[in-house]
């Protein structure tokens, strides 16, 4: 028999029961939208906390000293380093962008009778806008552009209700270990999006930070901006020089890339729940629709229908009721993806929590075509299957008893 006759009997069968089919079909949708949204979600978490990394806290790439500590809890100041020549020109890379020293230090600040200790940033105001996107940040006041002036996150701040044009004192240990206390006035309450820098930052110029702390020509961290990402693996090995140590902003926030990976395994798995129950829900359709048409059947077996044409019929009705259901899943799981892809999601409230966590306030899902191919591939697939047995049933029935049944 032709094969549009086929097709046009799959079709037609799959209208029969309109209600039946959609209800099989809500599970297909569902998986499909579920992992595509799931999918752009993780994708946009790894993003989210890469591109915080990068935009506040060290660039492409983060320098520091061979034995200084990498786990953003602690800065000793008797670790910190000069630059030496070789780093100095292994600086100079055509790959690279620009770059940032910085002075990394923990202080306690003073305000009344509070005092909480924090992490101070200093920083030379030229390379740090070569680095860091500040444009992308807010500022409610000024940066320091004088002796005495400090900056701070707009966390802490808000932790210790101060504003801009309150004065603090900041106690520190010199890099020789004896104790300095300066008094500073507060010029700007800046907030990055990050509550990595938010949470518990002080900003100062670089010759205030040297004046508090004296480490003389040594630095704890130098923020490298590349031309591109992608370069980072390339040009780590010829930066780890000079007592120095290189990782790429990646490296920086692999614990919580890490994370993201078991909550992509956690999509996945309830995603092949949902398939296995959109498998069993078409399994059932297409058995049902086989009994219900023993007579039809029987009519296209007299008529020349051969096995493989029954068989192929039914496969044909739950290809295409997988295939369609699996291209409205695609349809609703792309469109929320673009959309918080366009707008991102306000995820200020959670981060706020997170304490020295590398990630933005905002959230913006990540399109790929990998997940939506799949996801159409998978529940086509899943529908092939599922509608094998009854097809195999319907092309065994006797085409005199079917034609013969009540």
């Amino acid at each position: 028999m032709r094969a549009s006759l086929i097709v046009s009997l799959a079709f037609r069968n799959l209208t029969r029961n309109v209600r039946r089919t959609l209800i099989t079909s809500a599970a297909v949708i569902a998986g499909v939208s579920v992992l595509i949204m799931g999918f752009g979600l993780v994708d946009g978490l790894d993003e989210n906390v890469i591109r915080a990394q990068e935009d506040t806290s060290s660039g492409h790439v983060l320098l520091r000293p061979a034995e200084f500590p990498s786990d953003n809890l602690n800065y000793p100041l008797d670790k910190a380093a000069p630059i030496e020549a070789s780093l100095a020109a292994a600086l100079t890379d055509e790959r690279i962008e620009a770059y940032a020293t910085r002075l990394w230090f923990s202080a306690r600040m003073v305000s009344g009778m509070d005092s909480v200790r924090m992490k101070v940033i200093g920083y030379r105001a030229e390379a740090e806008a070569a680095v860091f996107p500040r444009e992308t940040w807010t500022v409610a006041g000024a940066w320091p552009t004088e002796d005495g002036q400090i900056a701070m996150g707009a966390g802490l701040a808000s932790m210790l209700e101060l504003s801009a044009g309150d004065s603090v004192v900041l106690n520190a240990h010199t890099m020789a270990g004896a104790i300095n206390a300066l008094p500073y006035q507060i010029t700007g309450i800046v907030t990055a999006g990050s509550p990595a820098v938010d949470a518990m930052s002080v900003w100062m110029p670089m010759e205030n930070a040297v004046r508090l702390v004296e480490p003389g020509e040594a630095r704890t961290h130098i923020a490298v901006r590349l031309k591109r990402r992608g370069l980072s693996d390339g040009i780590i090995p010829e930066l780890s020089v000079g007592g120095w140590t290189a990782q790429s902003s990646l490296q920086e926030v692999a614990d919580l890339i890490a994370l993201n990976a078991f909550r992509r395994q956690a999509i996945s798995l309830v995603v092949l729940i949902l398939m296995l129950i959109s498998a069993l829900g078409i399994a059932n359709t297409v058995i049902m629709a086989t009994y219900e048409r023993v007579r039809e059947v029987g009519t296209l077996r007299a008529m020349g229908m051969s096995r493989r044409g029954i068989q192929s019929l039914f496969l044909l009705e739950g290809g295409v009721m997988g295939l369609t259901a699996g291209v409205l899943g695609a349809g609703v799981g792309c469109a929320v993806v673009w959309w918080f892809a366009s707008h991102g999601i306000d995820i200020s409230g959670l981060t706020n929590s997170l304490g020295e966590t590398s990630m933005s306030s905002t959230l913006y899902m990540q399109f790929t075509w990998g997940p939506v191919i799949f996801s159409l591939v998978f529940g086509f697939v899943v529908s092939i299957l599922s509608s094998a047995y009854p097809a195999w049933h319907a092309s065994t029935l006797n085409p005199a008893d079917a034609v013969k049944a009540d």
